[in-house]
């Protein structure tokens, strides 16, 4: 009799079901990496891959210790190094000339520079740079500011004169705009020169003129070739902005007061038009003769110098004054100075002589050799009488110094010293 175990076993006796293709796969996979990581001799392995690796680098090492192979190694070395740079050389269109047969004859074609357009450098590194590069010509007795960073050349067989030289020199290296720069090329041996002028112009003269007409610092490139080699040579020019003075004058009778303006930190020299010349930012000037004068300002730094002039007209004053230079004081005792008391005149005091009726202001003022101030008035008709204090003075010379107008507005100033003697 079956077991109900039975039954279920003959119910499916016969039933198979295949498995998907990717199990079968998945199963392959693994067993190969287990067989190939298995050691033996019956079937390729991991130990059989590093016996041949091993045996490979043996033989190698064997092969590179045979000089005929070395050398021949090294020629193709060479080979390529050669065809390297020669590629490289074609590549670089700024550095190439085609010589097709060295040994010919015919001249190869002249050398085209590539300058760029010139510009304004106000502070930037090409300045810098160009600056660094600058150096004597190498012409006796001229100063030419000449430097010589590129010597370019693809030809190792033609080689440039001796002589060959890219130098030149500026008549003017700095100044106010617009500045005019006169060139002259020093260079030598060359087959023509090409010029950067650094204001955007180029030209092939030989000694151009460069005009600047605004403030900055411009480059100067002097590109000169010989064959197949080119050398080129730099200077550098500043122009300034161009600062115009300004004159500023008073005239009190026959002095002047004149003031420059406009002028910063620069030097100030003055020209009275009379063979008289001060420096200085302002300046008083009395004339000894009435007439027409040009009043010439000049003012200069290290780039610019500026001039300008202004004409004044010096007139004969309908009212003067003047002064005694010494007096003889008297030993009687202190008197008051006063013009209702004693003449003008008189020799022992000191006070103005002239037109003292058309004064309306005036100030004198009396001093010690040692600034003490000894006197001082706002009267005409006030004099001193070398008094200080009600005692008298020791002999000797005092300063005076007295401002004063008239009623037409004509005005003046003296300055002056005083001998003071005793009776």
């Amino acid at each position: 009799m079956n077991t109900p175990e039975d039954l279920f076993k003959n119910s499916f006796d016969g039933y198979r079901q295949e498995p998907p293709e990717g199990v079968w796969n998945g199963i392959s996979r693994r067993l190969a990496l287990r067989k190939f990581l298995k050691p033996g001799l019956g079937h390729f392995n991991i130990y059989y891959l590093a016996a041949t690796i091993t045996a490979a680098a043996i033989i190698w090492n064997t092969i590179g210790e045979d000089p005929n192979t070395q050398a021949a190694g090294t020629g193709t070395i060479a080979m390529d190094s050669a065809q390297s740079r020669t590629q490289s050389q074609q590549g670089n269109p700024t550095q190439k000339l085609d010589h097709s047969d060295s040994n010919t004859t015919q001249k190869p074609p002249k050398y085209s520079p590539d300058l760029s357009k010139g510009h304004t450098h106000p502070d930037t590194k090409t300045a810098q740079n160009a600056a660094q590069g600058t150096s004597k010509g190498d012409t006796a007795g001229l100063m030419a500011t000449s430097s010589e960073p590129e010597i370019q050349s693809t030809s190792p067989s033609q080689q440039p004169m001796q002589d060959f030289t890219s130098a030149f020199q500026a008549s003017i290296h700095n100044g106010c705009a617009p500045l005019d720069v006169q060139l002259i090329n020093l260079s030598k041996n060359t087959e023509y020169c090409q010029w950067n002028l650094g204001n955007g112009e180029t030209t092939y003269e030989q000694n151009p003129t460069a005009t600047y007409d605004k403030p900055g610092t411009y480059i100067i490139a002097l590109r000169t070739v010989n064959g197949t080699y080119a050398k080129t040579s730099y200077d550098t020019i500043k122009v300034s902005a161009r600062q115009q003075a300004e004159i500023a004058v008073a005239i009190n009778g026959m002095t002047i007061i004149a003031e420059a303006r406009n002028t910063d930190n620069r030097q100030v020299v003055w020209d009275f038009g009379d063979q008289t010349q001060q420096s200085g930012k302002k300046r008083s000037h009395t004339y000894r003769q009435s007439g027409t004068y040009d009043l010439m300002l000049t003012v200069s730094d290290d780039a610019c110098t500026d001039t300008v002039i202004r004409r004044i007209t010096i007139k004969e004053p309908e009212h003067s004054i003047t002064f005694p230079n010494a007096i003889i004081a008297s030993n009687s005792g202190s008197i008051d100075g006063n013009y209702t008391i004693q003449s003008p005149e008189s020799k022992s005091l000191f006070g103005p002589k002239g037109d003292i009726a058309q004064i309306s202001r005036y100030n004198l003022t009396i001093y010690a050799r040692d600034g003490r101030q000894l006197f001082a008035t706002n009267s005409p008709r006030q004099t001193w009488n070398g008094y200080y204090n009600g005692t008298r003075l020791p002999k000797g010379v005092y300063v005076y110094k007295c401002s004063y107008e008239f009623i037409n507005g004509e005005k003046a100033t003296i300055n002056g010293n005083i001998t003071l003697l005793w009776e």
